[in-house]
């Protein structure tokens, strides 16, 4: 008899100890939840880290824009096609002037 309640308290204890290692592993808050959820915050930190650094280089190049004369310069003569009165513009043939309609 006593041998039958030593097995049935140590099946009751195993039962309990499967029982609480699944609820570690597969509840909200177990294992494979705080793995993922680590993930995701691995992701988002690095697109916080991406974006900053974005926002950094825009920061610069808007004050680059906002005091620097050579850099105005560079944006106006390269992405509007300007010049200075007086200087002569070469076309050639792979660069038709745009015109607007």
């Amino acid at each position: 008899m006593k041998g039958l309640l030593n097995q049935i308290a140590l099946g009751v204890f195993g039962l309990l100890a499967i029982s609480t290692l699944l609820l570690a592993i597969f509840n909200d808050h177990g294992a494979i939840q705080v793995h993922s959820q680590s993930q995701k915050l691995t992701a988002i930190e690095t697109e916080v880290a991406k974006t900053q650094a974005e926002n950094q280089q825009l920061n610069n190049e808007i004050h680059l824009l906002r005091t620097d004369p050579l850099t105005i310069e560079r944006i106006a003569r390269e992405e509007q096609k300007l010049v200075k009165p007086g200087e002569i513009v070469l076309v050639t043939p792979g660069e038709a002037p745009q015109q607007d309609h």
